[in-house]
């Protein structure tokens, strides 16, 4: 192995300082157009109870389980690099780990592209690695209009953070040459018509906005595992409300 990890440049520091929880080696979902592999990182500053990852928030407070080994991680993407497109790095929320810059260094060194999937509230942590070029395609995870968002996250910050945190990091992407889109997952009781009403008027502009279908069944708050989800025709007519005000609106996650 000595061989490998000297080939791949790892760092003893920062790169394996990253927690990854769970991996799917090869997908065509989590990455649109693009054949990725996808890795979960732990930790989220979000609770929020619909959230079907339960595990990477819960680790981080009660069961330690010990992280992938990433020095496999990384050679099984450089010996794929050719069949593979991308890495998707989503969570938990990715920038919480302070070694994700240079995780994205290697993986960039590789020749794979990056999308990170992140829940908006660390612009601070985000501009650096646009600025570095060092991602191709960001999903910010919108929870909710302004007044609602510490309500639907369960988060430790104040409203008015939260507004400014989502604001500054949709004008980061703004401004940035990567591609990337903005989504809302639908769960009923915590997001109505009015509020996505509400989140179109403040975010408007030329972005991708994606309506994400709830998914009941293993969630943060097991009162959500059985809650019904929106019928598909309900979110597509939400997104045809919607469409007035983005370039592009469409809805992911459709059953039936």
């Amino acid at each position: 192995m000595t061989s490998i990890q000297t080939d791949l440049g790892l760092p003893p520091g920062e790169t394996r300082a990253v927690r990854v929880l769970g991996w799917s080696k090869t997908t065509l979902l989590d990455y649109p157009g693009h054949v990725a592999s996808t890795l979960f990182l732990q930790g989220c500053n979000f609770r929020c109870p619909f959230c079907h990852n339960p595990d990477l928030v819960q680790q981080a407070e009660q069961n330690e389980s010990p992280p992938l080994d990433l020095e496999e991680i990384l050679v099984y993407l450089a010996t794929y690099s050719r069949m593979l497109e991308g890495v998707c790095l989503t969570g938990g929320e990715p920038l919480l780990q302070e070694g994700l810059p240079e995780m994205c260094r290697r993986i960039r060194g590789l020749g794979l592209r990056i999308k990170l999937d992140t829940n908006g509230s660390l612009p601070e942590r985000l501009e650096p690695l646009l600025d570095a070029s060092l991602l191709d395609y960001v999903a910010a995870d919108i929870k909710g209009p302004p007044g609602k968002i510490r309500e639907i996250s369960r988060s430790a910050l104040p409203e008015e953070a939260l507004v400014g945190a989502t604001e500054r990091t949709v004008e980061l992407l703004e401004a940035s040459s990567v591609g990337y889109e903005l989504r809302t997952t639908v769960v009923p009781g915590l997001i109505d018509e009015s509020d996505l009403i509400a989140l179109g008027r403040w975010l408007e502009g030329g972005h991708r906005y994606v309506l994400q279908q709830f998914r009941p069944g293993k969630c943060l708050d097991p009162l959500f595992c059985d809650l019904p989800a929106y019928p598909p025709a309900t979110l597509k007519e939400q997104a045809e409300t919607l469409s007035g005000f983005f370039l592009d609106c469409r809805v992911r996650g459709l059953e039936g």
